[in-house]
């Protein structure tokens, strides 16, 4: 468990600078009358290129809905605003009611904002346990001194992050003991969001879930991430090309285009939005030959 001490020791680094904004977040998502995410009119600029632009999106705690659009719509660049990857150009970024466009990366995680990734993120080397234990310790890191000096302060916390740590592999099913690069595709991917639970989100961003999925392990995903709001209490945003994963999770989708949001709704409303249509399927279609292909597609 050395590389997990370490982290203990990392994490507990940054996360005790940000005590003050931590606590000033979750009085603020006691107040339950705002949306405990929300981007407003959001803009990300790389130079001349509008990777995102205007953004408009609400969350209300509870919320799963879905972020949806072709490739390159700037669906991920979102996903990069929300965790502190970027920091927006123009526009403002709402957790709890508290700003955090610009924040870094581990302190949105600190306030309770987690996420997947597109491209699966391990620690490929360490063990399915050790994988879920580092990131269980940035809530229950016990400091410099109790770590070096291994006192009972710090056994205490070590056996908390074990136990939650393994609680969270029962009831994904993964085996504790195997190293991380040795498991099928589909048990990474929930190995990764077994990591993302262990840092006790409030709001959980899943980016591509079914990538790499058969259609079994896609269905089994459409039950956990059901079984994970309403357990755990989360908001889930995911973004998702399988749309049948799309249409049989999400309560509300947003479709963005070229970096723009042209439609918002639930699954019935933007499968026959004709703007929808024409993004994924081309202006030229006929509108009985869109309803059949878009049926096709999200069944």
């Amino acid at each position: 468990m050395c590389c997990h001490l370490w982290l203990t020791v990392y994490d507990r680094e940054f996360v005790f600078s940000d005590l003050c904004v931590l606590a000033s977040g979750r009085l603020a998502g006691k107040m339950g009358t705002m949306p405990i995410l929300e981007l407003d009119n959001v803009t990300k600029r790389f130079g001349g290129l509008v990777a995102v632009n205007g953004v408009n999106l609400s969350l209300e705690k509870g919320a799963l809905a879905g972020l949806i659009g072709p490739n390159g719509a700037g669906k991920t660049t979102v996903f990069n605003l929300l965790t502190g990857v970027y920091a927006p150009t123009t526009g403002s970024i709402r957790f709890n009611g508290r700003e955090i466009g610009g924040m870094k990366p581990h302190q949105i995680a600190g306030l309770g904002v987690c996420r997947t990734f597109q491209n699966i993120r391990l620690f490929s080397d360490l063990t399915v346990l050790e994988n879920v234990a580092t990131a269980a310790s940035l809530r229950d890191a016990p400091g410099l001194w109790n770590t070096v000096l291994r006192t009972g302060r710090f056994e205490r916390a070590e056996a908390d992050v074990l136990a939650e740590s393994r609680r969270l592999l029962d009831l994904f099913e993964l085996p504790p003991d195997e190293f991380a690069k040795s498991l099928p595709y589909g048990d990474q991917r929930r190995l990764e969001i077994a990591r993302a639970l262990a840092t006790r989100p409030q709001v959980l961003l899943l980016d591509e879930p079914a990538a790499g999925m058969n259609p079994q392990e896609s269905l089994d995903l459409m039950r956990m991430i059901h079984r994970l709001r309403d357990e755990f209490g989360l908001t889930i945003l995911l973004i998702e090309h399988d749309m049948s994963v799309v249409m049989g999770v999400c309560e509300a989708i947003t479709v963005l285009v070229y970096g723009q949001p042209i439609a918002h709704g639930t699954p019935a409303e933007i499968r026959s939005d004709p703007r929808v249509i024409e993004a994924y399927l081309g202006s030229e279609m006929t509108e009985a030959n869109a309803d059949e292909a878009v049926a096709e597609a999200v069944v």
